[in-house]
């Protein structure tokens, strides 16, 4: 039971937030355009509201500095604007727990017992738990699932580290609806930075011709209409094409760095999350790196700077560590869980895919760009260019496979030098993707795929085909813009 000063400091604190949550949230979205991702948001809560119906935990998981906490607080903005009325509370787990020493249960008790004054169970009016960082709190899947099980009148939208989904428990998964929030693809970097609407179901039309259509003809037509409506009614809008996806690729992934107009300072600011992300969340959910957390950038710096496969023994070479297999692997997997990396695997079976090298792609293009900045590496030549547009267009795969894994089941890398990029299985049949920043020929699909014609992506101003060897080549701007 809490002591009396601790609940009466609680109380003061609640009250406090409840009465700065408008001003808290005209900080956090004036001025500022909804994501794609608020839509859902927006809808939850509007059936919510309206009928008492729908979804009752949804968790937002993301890396930092993606917007989590402006969703939160546009959601907000929405919601008083269907019922000025209804009571909405806003929670920060990493608040709570650095100037409180407190948690989210000991706040909802308060709020509970001295606030709303009456327990959840006879809760007889709505109320919105807005509850942002939650994976401070070692706890918070326990008092989630607990407000659910005894009211049906609490709506929770819960924002966490990447990792909050993954170390979900079951019972609290099957009670949830998980909306990812990640960094910025092309179509909301156009929307967020331009004000750019994207025409309407071009994404939905370009990710069906490629993965959906009856044959390469059939692909080919559909991208070339959508190409001739974006063109009249997009890329109009933008003084230079090339130029804007060239400043997404290198600084247009992290929504807090859009308003930055010096490069230098966007990758300074992209460098210092990635050192939050270090330094506070991966020590803080993986106890085991503390020993070996200063290891953690050298290692990013290797994946930055690599445009194949990356070995263990590469690795080895910057970590110089008797065990440095094992811490590798540890700081591998954090990154991973953290977000910041995904790894691809060689093309076989399950054994082979164990035994060889993976190739590491970051969470957005922009991560590496500033990666590359800290070493001296970034410059503006193609190859360095064609490394953040290989890293974009696995981020619009993995998206997919994520969302739509009957679309896309799984990315791999072929083993062979001179081969493909990706490598996916679709649901029509395996399919091969190359893509670059400049020109490209066919030189690397041709006669390798027998089951769906392959996709080149480079720097073409249209649609074009090659019959004779099966492939789509696509250009750059279009593909990305499937989001």
């Amino acid at each position: 039971m809490m002591e009396s000063t601790k609940e009466d400091l609680i109380l003061g604190y609640l009250t406090n937030q409840i009465a700065l949550l408008p001003s808290l949230a005209k900080q956090y979205t004036q001025g500022k355009v909804t994501r794609i991702s608020f839509l859902k948001l927006r809808s939850i809560a509007d059936k919510f509201i309206k009928t008492g119906i729908g979804e009752r935990i949804v968790l937002m998981p993301g890396l930092r500095g993606v917007g989590k906490t402006t969703l939160l607080f546009q959601v907000y903005n929405f919601i008083k604007n269907v019922d000025k009325d209804l009571e909405i509370i806003y929670l920060s787990c990493d608040n709570l727990t650095k100037q409180l020493n407190s948690n989210l249960q000991e706040n909802l008790e308060v709020y509970e017992k001295k606030i709303i004054s009456e327990p959840f169970e006879k809760l007889n009016k709505k109320i919105i738990l807005l509850v942002d960082e939650a994976h401070y709190d070692e706890n918070w899947q326990m008092v989630i699932k607990n407000i659910f099980d005894r009211t049906k009148n609490v709506l929770m939208l819960i924002s966490g580290s990447s990792s909050t989904a993954i170390e979900t428990n079951t019972d609290l998964a099957r009670r949830m609806h998980i909306e990812r929030i990640y960094p910025l693809n092309f179509p909301e970097y156009l929307l967020l930075k331009r004000n750019i609407y994207p025409m309407k179901d071009a994404t939905l039309d370009i990710k069906k011709a490629i993965f959906e259509s009856k044959n390469l003809e059939e692909a080919y037509q559909i991208l070339l209409e959508i190409n001739k409506g974006l063109l009249n009614k997009v890329y109009t809008k933008i003084p230079n094409l090339e130029l804007e996806l060239l400043e997404f690729l290198s600084k247009g992934g992290i929504t807090s760095t859009l308003e930055i107009k010096n490069t230098e300072d966007v990758f300074r600011r992209i460098n210092s999350v990635l050192d939050k992300i270090i330094y506070q969340d991966i020590v803080t959910f993986y106890p085991s790196i503390k020993g070996i957390v200063n290891r953690i950038f050298p290692v990013l710096y290797v994946l930055a700077n690599s445009s194949d496969k990356v070995s263990y023994d590469k690795l080895n070479t910057i970590i110089q560590d008797t065990s440095s297999k094992s811490v590798i692997f540890d700081i591998l997997q954090a990154l991973d869980k953290a977000g910041v990396i995904h790894n691809v695997m060689i093309e076989g079976s399950p054994t082979k895919m164990v035994r060889n090298s993976s190739k590491y792609y970051f969470a957005s293009p922009c991560i590496r760009a500033a990666l590359l900045w800290v070493i001296g590496k970034f410059n503006k030549d193609s190859a360095t260019i064609g490394l953040l547009m290989e890293n974009a267009v696995y981020n619009t795969l993995h998206k997919i496979m994520v969302y739509q894994p009957n679309i896309i089941q799984s990315i791999h890398y072929s083993e062979n030098s001179g081969e493909p990029d990706f490598r996916l299985y679709t649901l029509n049949g395996k399919m091969l993707i190359e893509c670059g920043w400049g020109k490209k020929d066919s030189r690397q699909v041709k006669e390798l795929n027998k089951e769906r014609f392959s996709v080149i992506i480079s720097n073409i101003n249209s649609p074009q085909i090659d019959k004779q060897n099966d492939v789509l080549y696509i250009p750059r701007e279009l593909f990305l813009l499937m989001g």
